[in-house]
């Protein structure tokens, strides 16, 4: 063994080992000549006159090659016990270390660049006269440099050597080689030749690829010769991203036989082109399908989009004519209101005058009997009275004086009842003119008394016909239709569970005659009772199903997760395969679309959730925002309890989108399975916002409504 600073041939001083093997020591040096880096190999020869003949013929043969893969041997001598190739140095790290290091496999690109290189300088080795074989190929003899650059290095060094030059396939091999890269004729002594050095060759880019080495040659002969399978494991099998026709020619150059080898290194080097070149038209050709694919679904896309256009413009002419209809029946609406106002007034009017012309009278007939009761009191009582005005009714009963005429039939009126008295014949009994009475024997006061009951009696009558009058007008002006309302209060109604409500079920009549045609014709339907979300699936609830089952993201996300500040929103953006999992996953289903209008309208027919008239802050639909909003933000709730029947977000049901019996679907549909969605969503007008509107869409197309969500019910037992 060298130390460091020896000096060789006054030229070369040693710097350190680089590795040693049964047959020498290779030693990084400095040629002080030209102050250079360089490789000693030393071989001990000793005294054996033939082993350093064969050494010098090696090392004349050897100066003599010329190759990019191939260190150059610049020099070589003898002193003492050992024989001395100086060689080019090469620094970098064999590809044994860089395997481990990594702990995986080559990338296939990569290995087939070296592979090239390799069997070119193996055809220019094997070419030569006589053919030169390396006889121990293996990944710890192939440096990479920096560069990027493979050479091909000595053999027969122990692990992480850096051994620097190959060896003659002379009569007599001076050097050894490694099991598991050797093939069977070389372990067993049979004679090498150029087939040797592929399966050499073949089982390193095996190791390179596959990352494990392989099963030694012997082992797979003994196994092979008891009639049993291979035991080598393909390359594809343990590495996915290796290719089948890649491993297929190295596979081949491992076989046992070297009759079933390729027969040079250019058949072999011929052969992992034509297979890299079938690997690369496949993946052109995979790639252009894929290209092909993403092209139909963007015109796809382009169709649904114009189809969505058109459904869109022509709900935005369904939600303009409703507009105009309503607008319409709301002016009606006020005129009637303007009208029955005007009569109201009128009637008051009429009453306040009668009242204040009753008034008048009894205050006139309380000053004339007054000025009547003052002259009789001051009157001298011989004198022949004067005729007395007696005031009567038409309709009472005679005067109480016995000796009075009748009245005749023609000057004598009947008051109807209090009950059947109307306004006008009230004020014409008001209007009446007293009868002057003939004079009669009874005295004034009695008269007087008489006079007053008539006043009270008719006065207390009028009061009645009033206040009935009123009490009718204040009932006709109050009886607008209210839309009914169910009761939340059943007996015995079974709990909900967290964040549901119960729906009582029972007939209902489904769709509505004056909606949309896929609204119509309304008919009844029955539904079994059944609990049903209180809000929307929110985007926090739909996360904990994609960690739990590793599901797909909805369309709107991004990076595995919701955008910020919407965790209590509605999720978006889900195919309906994704939300029939996720209703599976908690135990639950999706409803059908006549389980999800009963939950919404109840069985009293409303329009919307909360009643028959459209009504601000109830619905997150018809411009009252420009975005989802937090589940529960709005007041509208259904007659059951639940929120958000109306806006926000669309809803998958579990129906296939067909027309109901006796009608028909609207035109220009999307195309694919398509299902019920219901509820409209932030961006719907009111006419489509409602309990009733439905709608189809592609269940599982290239691409998901991204405002539909989604909501789940849960059966009951009967």
């Amino acid at each position: 063994m060298l130390t460091p600073n020896s000096i060789l041939q006054n030229r070369y001083r040693i710097v350190r080992e680089l590795g040693h093997g049964g047959m020498g020591t290779v030693y990084e040096a400095v040629d002080q000549r030209v102050n250079c880096l360089v490789a000693l190999k030393e071989t001990i020869a000793g005294n054996d006159k033939e082993a350093r003949g064969a050494f010098e013929h090696e090392a004349s043969l050897l100066g003599n090659i010329r190759h990019s893969t191939l260190p150059k041997v610049m020099d070589y001598f003898t002193e003492g016990d050992g024989a001395f190739l100086v060689m080019e140095f090469i620094p970098g790290y064999d590809l044994a270390e860089l395997l481990e290091s990594r702990e995986s496999p080559f990338p296939q690109s990569q290995v087939l660049r070296w592979a090239d290189e390799l069997l070119r300088v193996l055809e220019y080795l094997h070419g030569q006269e006589p053919p030169i074989l390396h006889r121990d190929i293996k990944p710890s003899n192939l440096k990479l440099t920096k560069q990027g650059e493979i050479f091909l290095l000595d053999f027969g060094l122990a692990k992480g050597s850096i051994g620097q030059m190959p060896t003659l396939a002379t009569s007599r091999s001076v050097r050894g080689y490694t099991p598991i890269y050797a093939s069977l004729e070389q372990i067993h002594g049979q004679g090498t030749d150029a087939r040797s050095d592929l399966y050499s060759l073949g089982a390193t880019l095996y190791h390179l690829l596959a990352g494990v080495p392989p099963v030694d040659a012997p082992t797979r002969f003994h196994i092979v010769e008891e009639d049993q399978s291979d035991p080598l494991p393909p390359i594809e099998k343990i590495n996915a991203h290796a290719s089948p026709s890649v491993a297929a020619v190295i596979h081949r150059a491992m076989a046992v036989s070297r009759k079933h080898r390729p027969i040079s290194a250019v058949e072999m080097r011929k052969a992992l082109r034509n297979a890299a070149e079938e690997d690369e038209r496949r993946s052109a050709e995979e790639e252009y399908a894929r290209a092909e694919a993403r092209r139909r679904q963007r015109e796809d896309e382009r169709r649904g989009a114009a189809v969505l256009a058109v459904t869109h413009a022509e709900e935005r002419q369904r939600e303009a004519e409703a507009r105009k209809e309503q607008e319409a029946r709301r002016q009606d609406a006020e005129r009637r209101l303007q009208d029955e106002a005007a009569q109201r007034r009128a009637e008051e009017l009429a009453v306040a005058e009668a009242k204040e012309r009753a008034e008048e009278q009894r205050l006139r007939r309380e000053a004339e009997e007054r000025e009547a009761e003052k002259k009789t009191n001051s009157g001298d009582l011989g004198q022949v009275p004067k005729p007395v005005v007696a005031t009567t009714v038409r309709g009472l009963e005679p005067s109480l004086d016995q000796s009075a005429p009748p009245p005749r039939p023609q000057e004598t009126m009947r008051v109807p009842p209090p009950d059947r008295l109307t306004l006008d014949q009230f004020s014409a009994s008001l209007n009446t003119q007293p009868e002057v009475a003939p004079p009669i024997a009874v005295s004034s006061k009695r008269n007087l008394v008489i006079g007053a009951v008539v006043l009270v009696v008719f006065a207390t009558v009028a009061l009645l016909i009033w206040s009935l009058r009123g009490k009718s007008t204040g009932q006709d002006a109050s009886s607008a239709s209210q839309p009914g309302k169910e009761t939340a209060q059943i007996s015995n109604a079974p709990t909900p569970p967290a964040g549901m409500v119960y729906v009582s079920g029972g007939k209902f009549m489904l769709g509505r005659d004056n909606g949309d045609v896929g609204e119509r014709p309304a008919h009844q339907v029955n539904v079994n009772q059944f609990f049903i979300d209180t809000y929307e699936v929110t985007n926090e609830d739909f996360l904990k199903f994609v960690q739990a089952k590793g599901q797909r993201d909805p369309t709107t996300w991004a990076g595995g997760n919701y955008p910020a500040g919407a965790s209590r929103k509605p999720v978006t953006g889900v195919m309906w395969n994704d939300a029939t999992g996720y209703c599976e996953w908690a135990g639950k289903r999706l409803p059908a679309e006549e389980e999800w209008e009963f939950a919404a309208r109840g069985t009293d027919g409303r329009i919307y959730p909360w009643g028959n008239n459209w009504q601000r802050g109830s619905a997150n639909a018809n411009s009252e925002s420009t975005g989802l909003a937090d589940v529960g933000s709005y007041r509208g709730m259904s007659p059951f309890g639940a929120f958000d029947m109306a806006g926000n977000a669309w809803e998958w049901t579990a129906s296939d989108f067909r027309a109901y019996p006796g009608g028909r679907l609207p035109a220009n549909l999307p195309a694919g399975d398509l299902k019920v969605i219901r509820g409209g969503t932030y961006d719907s007008g009111k006419d489509v916002a409602t309990t009733t509107y439905r709608t189809g869409w592609p269940a599982n197309g290239a691409r998901t409504y991204d405002q539909t969500g989604f909501r789940c019910v849960k059966d009951i037992a009967p």
